[in-house]
């Protein structure tokens, strides 16, 4: 039986990921205590959405930090901070 975690299981997976189990271990165990739903086509349809949804949000971070590092490329940023004995900052 094919199950989408909704939780992270110990030694089985991490929450999101489409594992294979027993069919009892399945049913009685991890969709009746709430830690899975069974991988049906919409269970499936859902989690490649989710996916999806989450690389555009990842490839969308990645191309802010791009042009905020284009925007910061070349210029000098000088802190200051108080220091105690002996330069130490605290």
């Amino acid at each position: 039986m094919k199950v989408i975690l909704k939780q992270d299981v110990k030694s089985l997976g991490k929450k999101g990921e489409l594992v294979t189990v027993n069919d009892g271990y399945g049913r009685n165990f991890l969709i009746s205590k709430g830690l899975a739903v069974e991988a049906d086509a919409k269970a499936m349809n859902e989690l490649k959405n989710r996916i999806s949804a989450d690389k555009y949000h990842r490839d969308q971070e990645l191309k802010a930090a791009k042009e905020t590092a284009a925007a910061l490329e070349g210029k000098t940023i000088k802190l200051t901070a108080n220091a105690g004995q002996n330069g130490r900052l605290f």
